[in-house]
């Protein structure tokens, strides 16, 4: 997976995506950009949004981002706040990041 930075998440080579109720979900292509910044009309697939929106993020963890504050998504979704240490939610509970290896 690569984090492009101001966009969306890329999947290249073989993976699966899935429902949180376990459904496949068919991307139709072998590689596929995914949404960042919750303003695509066709989550978890990235529309291009990003660009109007304005959205900010690094292409790593904790990168600096230049210029405008990070939009933060869709209204009321999430937003750049620092997560505590020892704070383990939305990773799993191992702090990995939720995703098996």
């Amino acid at each position: 997976m690569t984090a492009c930075e101001d966009g969306p998440l890329l999947l290249r080579g073989p993976f699966e995506l899935l429902t949180q109720d376990g459904r496949t979900i068919d991307p139709g292509r072998a590689t596929v950009a995914l949404c960042r910044c919750g303003r695509s009309a066709s989550k978890p697939f990235c529309d291009g949004s990003h660009k109007a929106t304005g959205f900010r993020a690094p292409s790593e963890p904790g990168g600096p981002v230049d210029g405008p504050a990070r939009t933060g998504g869709a209204p009321g979704g999430t937003e750049d706040v620092p997560i505590p240490a020892g704070d383990t939610r939305g990773r799993g509970g191992d702090g990995s990041g939720g995703t098996a290896g």
